[in-house]
């Protein structure tokens, strides 16, 4: 069964809700954590949010004027740096950082399990959908959302074993005398 028009303006709403409990979430999170790496994940994780929910607005005003899928979904290349680079590079940066976000595990948590149901989301819709612009967009935001889940993943390693991420993302090796690169 495909996607009917009205369906896929529903669709902008749930899309706009799960976008704006996921932007509260990492606004909160920001707001309480202590250490910048951090605070710079949220903050990448935020402006994410608030950048997908600027495309989907002009997506569904455009759609509701009555312009076509192919008129009202251009995909624009953002430039923004790799998610998980942009990770790597901060906590390097912090390296010897040794406080953390207070309540880290709650908001990373959290954010991976609506990171979840976005994809899910996403994934449900793009089998139903059959314009071709309608495929890409959904094909789109549901990359964007595995993107968003593997950077709280990789910052949930982080907290929980720096150590083992450091030797993992540097491309350190043991052998049996110590770490060599």
């Amino acid at each position: 069964m495909t996607i009917t028009p009205d369906e896929m303006l529903d669709l902008f709403c749930q899309v706009v809700d799960l976008k704006e409990k996921k932007k509260n979430l990492y606004q909160d999170a920001l707001a309480g954590c202590a250490d910048q790496v951090g605070k710079e994940t949220f903050r990448y994780l935020l402006d994410s949010e608030a950048s997908h929910l600027d495309e989907i607005q002009k997506i569904h005003n455009e759609l509701k004027k009555g312009a076509s899928w192919g008129d009202a979904c251009r995909y624009v290349e953002t430039g923004a740096e790799d998610a998980r680079q942009l990770f790597k590079r901060i906590a390097e940066e912090h390296r010897k950082a040794t406080t953390r976000c207070a309540d880290d595990a709650t908001a990373l948590t959290t954010g991976m399990q609506l990171e979840e149901a976005s994809i899910k989301f996403f994934e449900d819709k793009l089998g139903r959908a059959t314009e071709p612009a309608q495929k890409k967009f959904l094909e789109r935001m549901a990359a964007a959302e595995r993107e968003h889940r593997t950077v709280l993943a990789d910052l949930q390693f982080y907290y929980t074993d720096p150590q083992a991420w450091f030797m993992e993302k540097s491309g350190a090796r043991l052998d049996g005398a110590g770490a060599v690169t």
